[in-house]
């Protein structure tokens, strides 16, 4: 299961982290500090002030997701921009009032990565939904899916054992929906729960 989100740029690391400062402030983020890796590259701090306001006014111990940190870093002899902050953003999308806000921040999160790095966004080239036959919450997705006329393919677990063995141990989840989406290049991206926001932001659906 991919925790973080990198992506390979063509710039040097000094110009990737001018073109991440300046995307940044673009977007209406806020750079808190700049960290050298010593030499391995570096990592800024930002952070969306209304994004903070939103965690505070529903409950303050979640402002430990913030600030986000995204890196420009060397590796193999590329320079790579990313952050795993998506990560974080997938555990907020848990809690019910936060679902919208983990979907708008981890997508505005990889926009900045995408342009610091001077890359096209990925976009999805399959869609799979793990379902069972008496999940209710899958029928939704899956007619959802439909009506929104995205191109998936279902997979029953309770009839497959090893779709079911394969969803665990990519996802470490036993329950379903599990949707995978995946991208040509990196790894699969996986949605736990019929999470419609972030479905509507990672496939481009208004």
């Amino acid at each position: 299961m991919n925790l973080a989100y990198f992506r390979k740029s063509g710039r040097s690391i000094e110009e990737a982290v001018n073109e991440l400062k300046d995307q940044a402030q673009k977007a209406g983020f806020n750079v808190l500090g700049e960290v050298d890796l010593q030499g391995a590259g570096k990592t800024l701090l930002v952070c969306r002030p209304d994004w903070l306001k939103q965690l505070l006014d529903i409950d303050h111990n979640l402002v430990g997701f913030l600030p986000c940190g995204i890196s420009v870093i060397t590796k193999d002899g590329s320079v790579l921009v990313g952050t795993g902050q998506t990560a974080i953003l997938k555990s907020l999308a848990q809690h019910p009032q936060l679902a919208d806000l983990a979907a708008q921040a981890d997508g505005a999160i990889k926009e900045l990565v995408d342009k610091a790095a001077g890359v096209e966004a990925l976009k999805p080239t399959a869609v799979k939904l793990y379902s069972t036959m008496s999940c209710p919450y899958c029928q939704m997705e899956k007619k959802w899916l439909e009506s929104k006329n995205v191109k998936h393919e279902v997979v029953y677990v309770d009839l497959n054992q090893q779709a079911a063995q394969e969803m665990v141990q990519k996802t470490g989840q036993m329950g379903v929906p599990v949707t995978e989406i995946a991208y040509e290049g990196i790894e699969s991206e996986y949605i736990i729960g019929f999470d419609r926001p972030r479905l509507e932001q990672i496939l481009g659906i208004k």
